[in-house]
Protein backbone atom coordinates (compact mmCIF):
# COMPACT_ATOMS: atom_id res chain seq x y z
CA UNK A 1 0.00 0.00 0.00
CA UNK A 2 1.33 3.44 -1.09
CA UNK A 3 0.60 6.25 0.67
CA UNK A 4 1.18 9.71 -1.21
CA UNK A 5 0.97 12.12 1.49
CA UNK A 6 3.17 12.33 5.05
CA UNK A 7 2.29 10.21 7.53
CA UNK A 8 3.05 12.45 11.26
CA UNK A 9 3.39 9.80 14.12
CA UNK A 10 4.74 10.83 17.72
CA UNK A 11 8.16 8.76 18.39
CA UNK A 12 10.46 6.21 16.16
CA UNK A 13 9.08 2.97 17.07
CA UNK A 14 5.71 4.41 15.19
CA UNK A 15 7.70 5.16 12.25
CA UNK A 16 9.42 1.53 12.55
CA UNK A 17 5.54 0.18 12.91
CA UNK A 18 4.55 2.18 9.99
CA UNK A 19 7.42 1.95 7.36
CA UNK A 20 7.05 -2.19 8.23
CA UNK A 21 2.97 -2.00 7.16
CA UNK A 22 3.21 0.67 3.93
CA UNK A 23 4.95 2.40 1.60
CA UNK A 24 4.97 5.81 2.81
CA UNK A 25 7.35 8.78 3.74
CA UNK A 26 6.90 9.41 7.64
CA UNK A 27 8.22 12.41 10.18
CA UNK A 28 8.36 12.36 13.65
CA UNK A 29 7.14 14.99 16.14
CA UNK A 30 9.26 14.10 18.77
CA UNK A 31 6.76 13.49 21.62
CA UNK A 32 4.93 16.64 22.71
CA UNK A 33 8.15 18.79 21.86
CA UNK A 34 6.65 20.12 18.94
CA UNK A 35 8.37 22.98 17.60
CA UNK A 36 7.73 26.50 15.27
CA UNK A 37 10.46 24.79 13.06
CA UNK A 38 8.67 21.30 12.70
CA UNK A 39 4.98 23.43 12.30
CA UNK A 40 6.80 25.22 9.21
CA UNK A 41 8.09 21.90 8.17
CA UNK A 42 4.59 19.97 8.37
CA UNK A 43 2.65 23.48 7.10
CA UNK A 44 5.06 23.46 3.88
CA UNK A 45 4.32 19.82 3.31
CA UNK A 46 0.71 20.01 3.80
CA UNK A 47 0.43 22.49 0.98
CA UNK A 48 2.49 20.39 -1.40
CA UNK A 49 1.75 16.60 -0.72
CA UNK A 50 -0.57 16.91 2.31
CA UNK A 51 -0.18 15.63 5.88
CA UNK A 52 -2.10 12.58 7.73
CA UNK A 53 -1.92 13.16 11.22
CA UNK A 54 -1.70 9.65 13.12
CA UNK A 55 -0.82 10.11 16.51
CA UNK A 56 -1.24 7.86 19.54
CA UNK A 57 -5.38 7.58 21.13
CA UNK A 58 -4.36 9.15 24.38
CA UNK A 59 -3.90 12.62 25.76
CA UNK A 60 -0.73 13.91 24.36
CA UNK A 61 -1.48 12.55 21.28
CA UNK A 62 -4.62 14.27 21.25
CA UNK A 63 -2.44 17.59 22.13
CA UNK A 64 -0.22 16.77 19.32
CA UNK A 65 -3.37 16.20 17.16
CA UNK A 66 -4.88 19.45 17.79
CA UNK A 67 -1.52 21.72 17.66
CA UNK A 68 -0.22 20.47 14.14
CA UNK A 69 -3.93 20.75 13.01
CA UNK A 70 -4.18 24.56 14.67
CA UNK A 71 -0.96 25.88 12.78
CA UNK A 72 -1.32 23.30 9.40
CA UNK A 73 -5.10 23.82 9.21
CA UNK A 74 -6.84 21.53 6.58
CA UNK A 75 -5.78 17.82 6.53
CA UNK A 76 -5.96 14.36 6.64
CA UNK A 77 -6.32 12.27 9.91
CA UNK A 78 -6.09 8.73 10.73
CA UNK A 79 -7.05 7.29 14.30
CA UNK A 80 -7.06 4.14 16.22
CA UNK A 81 -9.17 3.18 18.93
CA UNK A 82 -7.00 2.34 22.10
CA UNK A 83 -7.58 -0.66 22.12
CA UNK A 84 -6.10 -1.20 18.88
CA UNK A 85 -2.74 0.44 19.85
CA UNK A 86 -2.54 -0.67 23.25
CA UNK A 87 0.03 -3.52 24.98
CA UNK A 88 0.41 -4.72 28.46
CA UNK A 89 0.55 -1.23 29.95
CA UNK A 90 1.14 1.18 26.95
CA UNK A 91 -0.67 2.81 24.45
CA UNK A 92 0.89 3.72 21.19
CA UNK A 93 0.84 3.17 17.17
CA UNK A 94 3.73 0.89 17.46
CA UNK A 95 1.83 -1.81 18.95
CA UNK A 96 -0.94 -2.11 16.54
CA UNK A 97 -0.88 -4.49 13.54
CA UNK A 98 -0.46 -3.96 10.23
CA UNK A 99 -3.93 -4.70 9.29
CA UNK A 100 -5.17 -1.80 11.63
CA UNK A 101 -2.86 0.38 10.60
CA UNK A 102 -3.77 -0.02 6.90
CA UNK A 103 -7.33 0.18 7.92
CA UNK A 104 -6.61 3.51 9.61
CA UNK A 105 -5.17 5.04 6.50
CA UNK A 106 -7.69 3.65 4.36
CA UNK A 107 -10.26 5.13 6.39
CA UNK A 108 -9.27 8.64 7.26
CA UNK A 109 -10.96 11.77 7.41
CA UNK A 110 -10.27 14.83 5.91
CA UNK A 111 -10.52 18.03 8.73
CA UNK A 112 -11.97 21.03 7.21
CA UNK A 113 -11.91 24.14 9.74
CA UNK A 114 -13.76 26.50 7.93
CA UNK A 115 -17.37 25.97 8.19
CA UNK A 116 -20.05 24.16 10.27
CA UNK A 117 -22.48 21.61 9.27
CA UNK A 118 -24.34 20.87 12.34
CA UNK A 119 -25.31 23.25 15.21
CA UNK A 120 -24.62 23.18 18.75
CA UNK A 121 -28.69 22.82 19.29
CA UNK A 122 -28.80 19.63 17.26
CA UNK A 123 -25.48 18.11 18.90
CA UNK A 124 -26.97 18.39 22.16
CA UNK A 125 -30.37 17.19 20.78
CA UNK A 126 -28.66 13.81 19.43
CA UNK A 127 -27.51 13.82 23.43
CA UNK A 128 -24.06 13.88 22.36
CA UNK A 129 -23.54 15.42 25.39
CA UNK A 130 -24.53 15.52 29.31
CA UNK A 131 -26.61 12.43 29.27
CA UNK A 132 -26.19 8.79 30.20
CA UNK A 133 -25.32 7.46 26.62
CA UNK A 134 -23.24 10.50 25.69
CA UNK A 135 -19.98 9.05 25.46
CA UNK A 136 -21.17 5.56 23.78
CA UNK A 137 -22.78 7.43 20.84
CA UNK A 138 -19.59 9.37 20.37
CA UNK A 139 -18.13 6.91 20.38
CA UNK A 140 -19.70 5.23 17.10
CA UNK A 141 -19.93 8.29 16.04
CA UNK A 142 -15.87 8.45 16.15
CA UNK A 143 -15.83 4.87 14.76
CA UNK A 144 -18.46 5.92 11.87
CA UNK A 145 -16.60 8.97 10.30
CA UNK A 146 -12.97 7.72 11.44
CA UNK A 147 -12.16 10.37 13.74
CA UNK A 148 -10.50 9.90 17.20
CA UNK A 149 -12.81 9.11 20.16
CA UNK A 150 -12.83 12.88 22.11
CA UNK A 151 -14.81 14.59 25.05
CA UNK A 152 -18.22 16.54 23.82
CA UNK A 153 -16.48 19.35 23.02
CA UNK A 154 -13.64 18.03 21.09
CA UNK A 155 -16.18 16.09 18.93
CA UNK A 156 -18.51 18.82 18.29
CA UNK A 157 -15.39 20.42 16.86
CA UNK A 158 -14.35 17.25 14.90
CA UNK A 159 -17.98 16.43 13.53
CA UNK A 160 -17.97 19.91 11.66
CA UNK A 161 -14.23 19.69 10.38
CA UNK A 162 -15.61 15.97 8.67
CA UNK A 163 -18.38 17.56 7.50
CA UNK A 164 -21.45 15.52 9.41
CA UNK A 165 -24.56 16.49 9.28
CA UNK A 166 -27.50 16.09 12.00
CA UNK A 167 -29.38 13.78 10.08
CA UNK A 168 -26.04 11.33 9.43
CA UNK A 169 -25.18 11.15 12.92
CA UNK A 170 -28.94 10.71 13.72
CA UNK A 171 -28.97 7.64 11.38
CA UNK A 172 -25.65 6.12 12.76
CA UNK A 173 -26.74 6.77 16.76
CA UNK A 174 -29.93 5.14 15.44
CA UNK A 175 -27.95 2.10 14.52
CA UNK A 176 -26.40 2.08 18.05
CA UNK A 177 -29.90 2.05 19.94
CA UNK A 178 -31.23 -0.66 17.85
CA UNK A 179 -27.73 -2.31 18.63
CA UNK A 180 -28.52 -1.75 22.24
CA UNK A 181 -32.02 -2.90 22.64
CA UNK A 182 -30.96 -6.63 20.97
Amino acid sequence: MKIREVIIVEGKHDVSRIKACVDADVLVTNGTHVSQSFLEQCKKINETRGIILFTDPDGPGEWIRRRIMDYVGDCEHASLDVKQAKSKKKVGIEHASCEMIKNALLKRSKFVLSHDTISKEDFNRLGLSGKTMSQARRDLLSEAYSIPKANAKTMFKYLNMVGATYEECKEHIEVLNENNRK
